[in-house]
């Protein structure tokens, strides 16, 4: 089936007049664009300031301390939260160029009913560059040429849980091709990790994974069509398998109005699901007024923007996902779950943000009855800044965030700041006050400096020098799972 939708979409694309990249825009709501650096370790360190997890292990992003299945995630315009769990994992996600815009507030109107806290949207792009990255038991490759992307990478920290003593390996091939509106991506991946069970329910420390991840999508300025899949095998005999089949048309956009359909199919194992909706949005450069209407809810979206200062409220539905409802051999099935719903506000100034998001019936595991339920109501709510400052000699970068929230391993209090000059770079990463995790034990406090140097022998090539966490402060991200740790890496990127 998916050859299939490959071939259609390159004989297709050939036909269809390529889309301009336009700068995204959602009255009301605070948006950051960057672009993904190669040499940091995994995507998600470019959308979330203060992460430093490293490839293989689950990476969730929790937007305005929010549940990770509250943050829509769309690459060249299709959403990639996956149907087995609902949130995406950056995980496997090599850090390559892309262009990311993260947008902060109630955005479920264009973006899905689910999309409460907010949105990210990666989109591909190409160059002609050959980059590589070295460091101990590290390896990372990346070559570029108009319209295709290769890279490579490979890597250890040692063992995966402090408890054991050997190295745990990660190991990502991903090929890019994009045309246009045409974009494929194939990632494939091997990684080792502890404590995994057989169908007997023996233990086990010798414990790998062999998955494979595509996406394709056709993202043209009136319509979007897309296929995702996500394959893995456990060495335990457990497999996995989710897809979604997805298309968005805009029937009308003019003078500040736009109206379109939307609609999914999305496979987990035997069971699937097909969700439809239509929405309308109406805006001027001032405010915006957003209405959707999914599985018979009515999901309603205001922004309001003038001179810096800013407001956005709305609600949010999400039904529980496929895996979430219908389990699999280790977790029971729950289909009486009930859907989430919630509402949530920001209002800010330029790079200063006050958000509140309340949600009525959360779902979350339940390690009782080994099944997913409904645990009421949880709320969220903080002030946010972050924001790039230029001075007469170099340039900083602040990011601090005060969260309160109902969630676990939601960090309190977190902060980077980073100050740059003649290529030379120093960045200080904070995470403070998570709480406790479901076993009741403390998670450690992240407390990271790292420094950098990039020399350019000529205007088109550099070479970086890094130390990754400076003093040497390794600690566990979560209970019994290291990261951190003194590291030593040396780049060379250069234009083709």
């Amino acid at each position: 089936m998916k050859y299939l939708i490959i071939m259609f979409a390159v004989l297709f694309s050939i036909t269809i007049e390529a889309k301009e990249i336009e700068e995204v825009v959602v009255v009301g709501a605070y948006i950051v664009e960057d672009n993904a650096d190669p040499t940091k370790n995994n995507l998600l360190e470019t959308i979330e300031p203060t992460k430093t997890f490293m490839l293989g292990g689950f990476n969730g992003i929790q937007l305005s301390g929010t549940d990770t299945k509250h943050t829509g995630v769309f690459k060249n315009g299709v959403p990639v939260n996956d149907p087995s769990s609902g949130w995406y994992d950056f995980g496997h996600d090599l850090s390559t160029g892309q262009n990311v815009t993260v947008i902060t507030g109630a955005n479920s109107v264009r973006y899905g009913s689910g999309s409460m806290a907010g949105v990210v949207l990666l989109q591909d792009n190409f160059s002609r560059s050959l980059f590589t990255q070295v460091a101990e038991d590290e390896t990372k490759a990346m070559i570029e040429y108009d319209y295709f992307q290769f890279a490579y990478y490979k890597g250890t920290q040692g063992s995966v849980k402090s408890t054991n003593t050997e190295n745990d390996w990660y190991e990502n091939k991903t090929f890019k091709v994009g045309y246009d509106i045409f974009n494929v991506e194939l990632i494939d991946y091997y990684y080792e990790y502890d404590t995994c069970y057989d169908s007997n329910f023996a233990v086990s420390d010798d414990c790998s994974v062999e998955g494979e991840k595509l996406n394709v999508s056709l993202d043209h300025n009136r319509f979007t069509l897309g296929y995702t899949t996500n394959k893995s095998t456990h060495n335990t005999g457990y497999d996995m398998e989710s897809d979604r089949t997805y298309a968005d048309i805009t029937l009308v956009d003019m003078l500040g109005h736009e109206l379109g359909v939307s609609g999914q199919k999305e496979t987990y194992g035997e069971r699937e699901r097909e969700t439809y909706s239509a929405y309308y949005i109406w805006s001027t450069d001032n405010v915006s007024v957003g209405y959707r209407y999914e599985e018979d809810q009515h999901i309603v979206r205001l922004g309001l923007e003038n001179d810096g200062l800013r407001f956005s409220v709305g609600n949010s539905y999400r039904l529980p996902n496929l895996y979430e409802q219908f389990g699999d051999s280790w977790v029971s099935a729950n289909p009486d779950l009930l859907p989430e719903q919630g509402y949530g506000a920001e209002i800010g100034y330029e790079g200063l943000s006050f958000y509140y998001y309340e949600f009525e019936e959360g779902i979350d595991f339940d390690m009782n009855s080994y099944s997913y339920i409904n645990t009421g109501q949880y709320v969220s709510k903080g002030i946010r800044f972050q924001r790039k400052i230029s001075l007469d000699k170099g340039g900083l970068f602040v990011y601090s965030e005060f969260t309160e929230s109902d969630k676990l391993r939601v960090p309190e209090y977190r902060t980077k700041v980073s100050y740059d000059i003649a290529g030379f770079t120093v960045e200080y990463l904070g995470e403070f006050d998570k709480g406790a995790d479901f076993d009741g034990r403390e998670i450690d406090d992240v407390n990271t400096f790292n420094i950098s140097f990039s020399w350019y022998p000529d205007y088109a090539t550099e070479i970086k020098i890094a130390v990754e966490d400076l003093l040497d402060n390794e600690y566990e991200f979560i209970p019994d799972y290291n990261s951190g740790g003194r590291r030593l890496k040396i780049s060379f990127n250069t234009t083709l």
